[in-house]
C-alpha cells in the first residue's frame, strides 16, 4: 500500500514536469520571432516525448496496461568531426527544424503533446487524492496534541468537518483523520490503476493507426519469409556448388590414390596430398558459409563486440562507442549485426569516405545503432545498394532504418529495433 503512494507521487511529480515543459514550450513558440525560440522548441517537443514514453511505460509497470507506441522515423543524428565537434548533414539549426516537422506530422507526437497540456490538470490531480488523504490524516493527529495553543490564539480551529475546541472535538478529529489515512492508504493503487487507465485512453494510437501498423507488419512479416526462403535457397546453392562439389572431389581422388597405391606410390601420395588441401578449401567454405549464417563471435561476444570485429576488417577507419548493457535477443543481434555489416560495406564501396563511426545505445526501450561517415552523401534505399534489404530484415523485428545522406554533407544511417535487454 506504501509502495503505492509512492506511485501517486511519482506520477503526480511527472504531472507537474509536464506543466513546466508545455509552459516552456509556449515560450518558446513566442520567443520564434526573437530567433531564441529556435532554439528553444526542438528540444522541448524532444523531452515532452520522453516523458510520454515514460508514461506508458510506467502504466505498464504499475498497473499491467500495455501502451503501444509508434513513432515515425526521423532524421538521424550527427558525426563527429576530427576536431572533435560535431557535424551534422545540412547544419544544426536545419536539421533539428526538420527534425521537428517530421515530429509534429507524427500522430504519436500529436498524442504526447496532447497528454502534456491535459495530464497535469486531470491526471496530476487524480494521483494527488490519496497523498492529500494521508497528509491530511497526519494533521488530524497531530491536533490531537496542539489543539490548545491554537484554540487560544485563533479561537475554532476546522478540521474537515469538525470544529475542534475542546479535547473530545480533538480527539473525534484524530480518528476521522486516522480513517482518512487509512483511506488513502488503501485507495492509493486504484487510484494509480485509473491514471494507467487514464493514459491508455490519451497515449494509444487511434483505431486507424492500428490499422496501418497491422497492414505495415502483414508486409514485413512477408517479406521476411521471401528473405529467409532466399537465403535458404542461397546457402543450398552454396553448399551444392562449392563444399559440397570439393568433398565429391575429394572421395573420388581418394578412391584413384587407393588404386594406385600399390602400382604408383608416388602419385598416389600426390593425390593424397590434393585431397588434403582440397579439404582444408571445403572447410573453410564451410567456415565462410556459417560465418554468413550467424558469426561465431556474435553467439560468443555479443553485437558490440560482433560490430567492432567488422570495425577492425573495414578498409575505412571506422570508431566504435557503444553505451549498451546487457544482451539482447539473438535473432535482432543477429539482424543488426548484418545491417551494420551492409552499411559499412556501402561506405567502402560508394561513399568515398575517409572515416566512419558507429554508435550503439538503448534509448526507451529501442536498440538504436548509429552508423554515420564524412562520404560524398546522396545514398537512396531505392539505389540497389542494399539498403531496402536492411529494412526488410528489420522490420520483421518492428524496426526501422532512416538516411540523412545530403549530397556532400555524408550519410547517417540510424537503425532503431524496439529490444529487451538483459542485464550484464
Amino acid at each position: 500500500m506504501g509502495v503505492a503512494l509512492g506511485r501517486c507521487l511519482r506520477l503526480f511529480g511527472l504531472g507537474l514536469w509536464e506543466l513546466v515543459l508545455m509552459v516552456w514550450l509556449l515560450l518558446g513558440v513566442c520567443l520564434t520571432v526573437l530567433w531564441v525560440g529556435l532554439y528553444l522548441v526542438p528540444p522541448t517537443v524532444d523531452a515532452i516525448v520522453r516523458v510520454a514514453r515514460r508514461q506508458r511505460r510506467l502504466a505498464r509497470r504499475y498497473s499491467g496496461v500495455g501502451i503501444a507506441e509508434r513513432y515515425a522515423p526521423l532524421p538521424g543524428a550527427v558525426l563527429p568531426d576530427g576536431d572533435g565537434r560535431n557535424r551534422s548533414a545540412g547544419g544544426q539549426l536545419s536539421r533539428r527544424w526538420r527534425r521537428l516537422a517530421a515530429q509534429l506530422r507524427d500522430p504519436a507526437v500529436q498524442r504526447d503533446l496532447l497528454w502534456s497540456l491535459v495530464d497535469p490538470v486531470v491526471g496530476a490531480v487524480l494521483v494527488l487524492v490519496p497523498p492529500a488523504l494521508v497528509l491530511n490524516a497526519l494533521w488530524g493527529v497531530v491536533l490531537l496534541f496542539v489543539w490548545r495553543p491554537i484554540v487560544a490564539a485563533d479561537g475554532t480551529q476546522w478540521f474537515l468537518f469538525v470544529p475542534v475546541n475542546d479535547r473530545p472535538s480533538a480527539v473525534l478529529a484524530a480518528v476521522v483523520g486516522v480513517v482518512l489515512g487509512v483511506l488513502g492508504v488503501l485507495l492509493a493503487p486504484r487510484f494509480v490503476r485509473w491514471h494507467a487507465s487514464w493514459a491508455q485512453v490519451l497515449l494509444r494510437p487511434s483505431g486507424r493507426s492500428l490499422e496501418r501498423r497491422v497492414e505495415e507488419l502483414t508486409v514485413s512479416r512477408a517479406a521476411a519469409v521471401d528473405d529467409a526462403s532466399a537465403e535458404v535457397r542461397r546457402i543450398e546453392r552454396d553448399l551444392h556448388d562449392g563444399a559440397q562439389a570439393r568433398i565429391v572431389s575429394m572421395g573420388m581422388t581418394l578412391t584413384a590414390a587407393e588404386r594406385l597405391m600399390d602400382t604408383d606410390p608416388e602419385a598416389a601420395r600426390a593425390m593424397i596430398a590434393e585431397a588434403k588441401a582440397s579439404s582444408s578449401a571445403a572447410l573453410q567454405e564451410l567456415r565462410d558459409l556459417v560465418r554468413g549464417i550467424h558469426p561465431p563471435v556474435l553467439a560468443d561476444r555479443g553485437l558490440v563486440d560482433a560490430v567492432r570485429t567488422l570495425a577492425l576488417e573495414a578498409p575505412v577507419p571506422v570508431d566504435v562507442v557503444s553505451t549498451l548493457d546487457g544482451r539482447v535477443s539473438a535473432p535482432v543481434e543477429s539482424a543488426v549485426y548484418f545491417a551494420v555489416s551492409e552499411l559499412l560495406a556501402n561506405v567502402a564501396k560508394h561513399a568515398r569516405a575517409t572515416r566512419a563511426s558507429v554508435e550503439v545505445s538503448r534509448v526507451d526501450g529501442e536498440l538504436v545503432v548509429v552508423v554515420a561517415d564524412d562520404g560524398a552523401g546522396g545514398a537512396s534505399a531505392a539505389g540497389g545498394s542494399g539498403l531496402a534489404g536492411i529494412s526488410r530484415r528489420l522490420g520483421a523485428f518492428d524496426g526501422t532504418l532512416t538516411l540523412a545522406s545530403r549530397v556532400g554533407a555524408g550519410t547517417v544511417a540510424t537503425v532503431r529495433v524496439p529490444v529487451a535487454v538483459a542485464g550484464a
